[in-house]
């Protein structure tokens, strides 16, 4: 699990170093504007976003507070939930870009192998 943990959140850097570069030389600079560095880097953050869907847990309170908080604690500086949750609106656009170039090729065909049960109702 080490290796895993480390493996995606090395390609998630990656992607994070030329996204913060693109990101840069997009925007316009403002001097108004404060851009204050917090413990969690956005690759972290993305990192345990993607790391909440691929867990059991089904809601992100839970997943921090018992499966976070114990199982990664030396991964991460985390900081308090309510601190999370603040940071999530920032890593919006990043994870969205991410999952647009992590996506496959469309083909358009697609496949359901479940059965379908067909009632025969006779009068």
């Amino acid at each position: 699990m080490k290796k895993c943990i480390i493996t995606v959140y090395y390609l998630i850097d990656n992607f994070c170093k030329i996204y913060q570069e693109w990101e840069r030389k997009r925007l316009i600079p403002s001097s108004n504007q404060r851009n204050r560095e917090g413990k969690l880097s956005l690759a972290e953050l993305l990192t345990i976003t993607i790391y909440f869907y691929l867990s059991p847990c089904k809601d992100f309170k839970n997943y921090y507070l018992y499966y976070l908080s114990h199982k990664y604690k030396g991964y991460f500086c985390l900081p308090s939930y309510s601190r999370i949750i603040q940071l999530c609106p920032r890593m919006l656009l990043p994870l969205a870009v991410l999952m647009h170039y992590l996506k496959g090729d469309e083909t358009g065909y697609y496949i359901d192998s479940t059965k379908l049960a067909i009632t025969y109702f006779q009068q």
